[in-house]
């Protein structure tokens, strides 16, 4: 049965006039916010002192971003322009990315696949980019008593990233061993990362190790990279400026704390500097401030960040976020440094490495099909005679093309 476009037709009109009408009350909250940035764009002190209220009001659990204190001489509402000058005349910036093959009880093997895709790419040299995989195979063990492998798809896709960041963690300082030069490991994932606790130590673990390797030798480095950000911290950060106003007539404040514990409500960040930041600029470094962020301070790896516009076209509103361990945002010289190899790689408004790492990663549908010929064949006969679900073999018809029930 194909899509009946006919019958969404009055749905999608009226999806057309919500957004409509979201985007007339967007533009009000922005030029408001706009103007409280263009207020208080050197006026730190202020922004610190309703920061710290909000952060009583909300009983610690603010959402929201403090400028660096390293970065006072930058002002909020101006773009840090590309810098020719800082952009290293040679250097390495690696990329990694992840792909996988799900765990499927209607498969003839249960199993699943994660394969890690890494570049390395020479910056300033005429040397080849050196590319490998890390192909990990997971599968049940031999005791009858095993759970038989149950995994969700959130909880493989969760090991797929422990796994890419440990990769390039450990890519990165082994390069920084054999160079001078800066290395700039490049995930394409924030850095403040969610999951369980096991999760978040073990995602601690791989930053540990890039810092450990950067107090060594000053060259190593890691950042996430993040196209289309959807949060509003620096939004909510301008928000806080109305934490102590009243209403007059209510005698009530203004502003509901509520508001400031949420991560995307009304106009968000990347909208904000899409009308400050020039292509090549970048905004101020800022520090997120978030209930996560203080447990990643705890271990001594607090997330910073800044936004770039990442557009060649001179028009260009392309707005994507860098995340930045705080003790490498610290040094201002490779901040500045960072952010001229990033934008030299963004010739497509992305990463090179990181497009070169997804398509090194990316299991295909035949990559599949030929590896479970290759378990089949190594099976054996008994095993080899295993076939898909008689559900996944209709699929697979019905799916192929129209088929008669006689």
């Amino acid at each position: 049965m194909t899509l009946e476009y006919e019958k969404l037709l009055p749905q999608v009109k009226k999806m057309v006039d919500s957004a409509l009408a979201r985007q007339k009350k967007l533009t009000s909250q922005q030029e408001n916010i706009t103007e409280k940035l263009n207020t208080h764009a050197e006026d730190r002190k202020e922004l610190y002192r309703t920061l710290d209220l909000a952060l009583e009001r909300t009983d610690n659990k603010l959402y929201a971003a403090r400028p660096h204190p390293a970065y006072e001489h930058e002002p909020l509402n101006k773009g840090v322009a590309f810098s020719q000058d800082a952009l290293p005349e040679t250097a390495v910036v690696v990329g990694a990315d992840g792909s996988q093959i799900m765990p499927d009880r209607h498969a003839p093997f249960l199993y699943y696949l994660i394969n890690i895709g890494i570049i390395k790419y020479y910056h300033g040299t005429s040397i080849a980019p050196d590319i490998f995989t890390k192909p990990i195979l997971q599968f049940p063990d031999d005791s009858l008593d095993s759970n038989e492998m149950v995994f969700t798809s959130g909880e493989v896709s969760v090991a797929r990233d422990l796994e890419e960041i440990r990769t390039l963690s450990d890519t990165v300082c082994e390069q920084s061993n054999q160079t001078e030069d800066l290395v700039l490991g490049l995930l394409d994932q924030r850095l403040l990362y969610r999951g369980e606790t096991q999760v978040v130590y073990e995602w601690l673990k791989s930053l540990q190790n890039v810092e450990q390797c950067y107090e060594r030798n000053k060259s190593a480095s890691l950042v996430g990279f993040i196209t289309n950000p959807g949060t509003s911290v620096v939004v909510n950060m301008l928000r806080t400026l109305d934490i102590d106003r009243i209403d007059t007539e209510t005698g009530e404040f203004l502003l509901d704390p509520d508001t400031l514990i949420q991560s995307n409500i009304g106009i968000t960040d990347a909208t904000l500097f899409a009308d400050l930041l020039e292509p090549g600029q970048r905004s101020t470094v800022f520090t997120n401030i978030s209930e996560l962020n203080t447990r990643f301070g705890n271990r001594g790896q607090e997330i910073c960040f800044f936004y770039l516009n990442v557009s060649k076209n001179a028009r260009g509103r392309q707005i994507s976020r860098v995340d930045i361990p705080c003790w490498l945002a610290n040094d201002v010289n490779i901040i500045n440094k960072i952010h001229a190899l990033v934008y030299s790689q963004c010739k497509f408004e992305y990463p090179y490495v990181l497009t070169r790492a997804d398509e090194i990663a990316v299991i295909l549908q035949q990559d599949r099909e030929y590896f479970e010929n290759m378990i089949a064949l190594q099976m054996g006969p008994d095993f080899a005679l295993r076939r898909h679900s008689p559900k996944q073999i209709g699929k697979f018809d019905t799916r192929s093309g129209t088929s008669k029930f006689e």
